[in-house]
């Protein structure tokens, strides 16, 4: 979808994309609305094709703004920002193809990805024994997914359907839309999504950071289960 409107943007603005009174435009349409795995394909794949070597690299660099904005890192002109730590990288269309497949991994968040590009080997070390052990807990299936959606209470469903619509959400974005009192009450939400959860199943939501955020390899699929139910 976001791809056909940025191939319409391109096609009807060019390099006068480029110009500062249309990138809000282009913000606004495209890039703040990107959240998918198959979203940044086809538009990673889109950009691959453009001629323009100015407008494909300022296009590519919006691209992987919106996708490690989803890890709540920072990217901006070559450099990631996690924290109060930076690193500068290089990131061609083809390592992209691959950063996007880890958007599959229920293991990834924003520290992972993060020190993954570090210099640093113990770090990387470490980050990778995380991963390691993360992969002895099993996948969700269909039918699983049904009965857990089932059991929840009626504010619980209400929580877990306002992550699968923004991703993730700080505790008083959902204080506020779920009209709770406290940030107790969200915890209480937290804690109801985990101890409703089999413990040997991949986690559902997690926290990264200041943001609870849903499991994007299974957000689709309980979208589907909420609207058939």
């Amino acid at each position: 979808m976001y791809k056909d409107e940025l191939e319409m943007l391109v096609k009807f603005l060019g390099e006068d994309l480029l110009k500062e009174e249309n990138q809000k435009k282009l913000q606004e349409l495209v890039f703040s609305k990107i959240k998918r795995k198959e979203d940044f394909q086809s538009v990673n794949e889109l950009l691959k094709t453009l001629e323009s070597y100015d407008l494909r690299d300022f296009l590519y660099s919006k691209l992987l703004e919106s996708y490690f904005s989803i890890f709540n890192i920072i990217y901006e002109k070559g450099s990631l920002k996690y924290g109060d730590e930076n690193y500068k990288v290089t990131i061609d269309n083809e390592t992209f193809d691959s950063l996007i497949e880890l958007m599959d991994e229920s293991e990834i968040n924003g520290e992972i990805l993060f020190y993954l590009f570090s210099d640093d080997l113990k770090k990387r070390v470490e980050i990778i024994h995380q991963l390691i052990s993360g992969r002895s807990r099993k996948e969700w299936n269909e039918e699983e997914l049904k009965s857990f959606v089932k059991n929840l209470k009626p504010l619980t469903t209400s929580f877990l359907e306002l992550l699968i619509e923004k991703g993730k959400l700080k505790s008083e974005e959902i204080m506020e839309t779920l009209e709770l009192k406290n940030k107790k009450s969200v915890s209480a939400l937290v804690s109801a999504i985990i101890r409703n959860a089999p413990n040997d199943k991949e986690k559902l939501i997690f926290k990264d950071d200041d943001y609870i955020c849903i499991n994007e390899k299974y957000r689709s699929k309980i979208f589907e289960i909420r609207n058939k139910s």
